[in-house]
């Protein structure tokens, strides 16, 4: 059979009369045969032609975004800032744990990132200074910015004072904190799940044609061997008690035989359309390219071909199996590797899932760069205007995996893009991007885990103008800056990757 796939100007050829020897070498030679499988021979008519070949790569937008992995925070440091625009010296009041030179260096830097050009100034305190204070549960973005009930200490030769120190072990409101983030990968979502929509329209032909090959092989195999194992499995069609048999074995043979028996009344709907037919083979797009079979649910034990002297769940894949192998020889090598980068997207939209999860971390700006840079050449090999790769080739290979919105599917054969090309290279530096994120975040195990709290308080009149929980890495992570909300960017959900099934 002639490698590739037949045009609408040049029709391929009828397969008149096709021998389809299931599981021997005429098309599997690396398989044995199901226990007991035997030839089956059928009719079938000219396969559908195939679209015109390709002209350009997927028509994936550009991934240079801004987006960063998204980090859980307690609370705005922006209304900390704010309040500290109006002061032009603050003192500095540091919990018990925050005692020493590093600590009130560290401090004074945070105030001076907020607050530039402020005077700051230490004042020991040897103590808590929430010590004594009730302070409010944040329930809602109201009660963040209510004050604490009770005095809280303030420096008369400053401004304003601002008071840091531990949520104290006895403080549970905190744990009440609404859900924040800083940062977000909704541009580069939005536009991998934009370029995915418009390559799948481009691809629907293909994809339709590759389905209606595998549709008109698959049938013609199954009216020739449902017949057949109807009539070995007829004495297995009614469940019988045990009282019926003289032996346990002879029951469990029985057993058997009625599941095998049920497995096969799912394929009953097969001699009419694709769409009544559940199990038939259809090509998916999840994690590339696959051929998968949409096995009954029917639960069969493993002991059964044993018992009854036939592996029916065996014989019935391997239509699928064979039918797969049949059709790849009228499916054009240029649109496969282009289904199968096209596939490759969701491996690359579940890294970028993976990385998104908002977490305590923290990020180098120098490290985002390297972490976009990579998004972006991953986009651009999406993009590539390669249409097939030499080493390109489909593979029979059974590996069950899971279509989200469609269920378990059994795959039967997968295509190989070749070592180096886009699709491998997409995948690969998919996986490398998680791997680069998981390395480079910092403060990842920040001590405590119970967040701070930071108070303002007016040096005159004691009132308390800001008031926050914020964990440690917000305000305090190596060199790094105390983290502040990008103003362009919003927490919103990202639009998701869809993996192709029809049902």
């Amino acid at each position: 059979m002639p490698r590739g796939h037949t045009s609408p100007s040049n029709p391929g050829p009828a397969l008149a009369l096709l021998a389809l020897a299931l599981g021997s070498s005429a098309c599997a030679g690396h398989r044995p045969p199901p226990r007991g499988a035997a030839p089956a021979i059928f009719a079938a008519g000219p396969l559908p032609s195939g679209p015109a070949e390709p002209v350009r790569g997927l028509p994936i937008p550009s991934l240079d975004v801004g987006w960063m992995p998204p980090i859980l925070t307690a609370g705005d440091l922006g209304s900390l800032r704010d309040a500290l625009q109006r002061h032009p010296s603050v003192a500095l009041v540091l919990g018990d744990r925050l005692g020493g030179d590093e600590w009130e260096s560290r401090a004074g830097a945070l105030v001076r990132t907020l607050r530039p050009q402020a005077t700051v100034t230490t004042s020991a305190s040897g103590a808590d200074p929430f010590a004594g204070v009730t302070l409010p549960s944040p329930v809602s973005d109201a009660a963040v910015a209510a004050p604490p009930a009770g005095s809280l200490p303030t420096a008369p030769d400053a401004s304003a004072t601002l008071l840091v120190g531990d949520v104290g072990a006895g403080q549970s409101g905190w744990r009440s904190l609404p859900a924040r983030a800083v940062g977000s990968c909704r541009a580069p979502m939005e536009a991998l799940a934009a370029g995915q929509e418009q390559s799948l329209a481009e691809l629907e032909p293909f994809l339709d044609h590759a389905d209606a090959v595998l549709w008109q092989v698959y049938r013609a195999t199954m009216q020739a061997t449902l017949p057949r194992l109807r009539a070995e499995l007829s004495a297995y069609r009614a469940p019988r008690p045990r009282e019926a048999f003289d032996d346990e074995a002879s029951f469990a043979q029985h057993r058997c035989g009625h599941a095998y028996w049920e497995v096969l009344r799912a394929f009953e709907p097969c001699g009419a359309q694709p769409e009544a037919c559940a199990p038939a083979p259809r090509l998916f797009l999840v994690g590339g390219a696959r051929i998968g079979t949409a096995e009954p649910s029917v639960y069969v034990p493993s002991d059964c071909a044993a018992k009854v002297g036939r592996d029916y769940v065996a014989e019935l894949r391997s239509v699928a199996t064979e039918s797969a192998e049949v059709a790849q020889e009228y499916l054009a090598p240029s649109w496969s590797a282009l289904a199968d980068r096209l596939g490759s997207v969701t491996e690359v939209y579940q890294a970028l899932e993976d990385v998104c999860v908002p977490q305590r971390r923290r990020f180098a700006e120098d490290d985002l760069e390297v972490v976009r840079g990579r998004l972006a050449a991953i986009g651009r090999t999406l993009a590539s205007d390669e249409l097939g790769h030499p080493a390109g080739r489909w593979v029979t290979e059974l590996q069950p995996f899971h279509v989200p919105g469609f269920g378990p599917v059994q795959q039967v054969a997968y295509y190989d893009a070749g070592p180096g090309s886009p699709s491998e290279a997409a995948v690969g530096e998919a996986r490398a991007l998680r791997e680069l994120v998981l390395q480079r975040a910092l403060c990842r195990s920040a001590q405590p885990s119970m967040p701070m709290v930071a108070a303002l308080v007016e040096g005159t009149s004691g009132e308390v103008e800001s008031f926050g929980y914020f964990f440690e890495e917000q305000l305090f992570c190596g060199e790094l800056p105390p983290l502040l909300p990008p103003e362009a960017t919003k927490s919103a959900g990202p639009a998701g990757a869809k993996a192709r099934a029809r049902r």
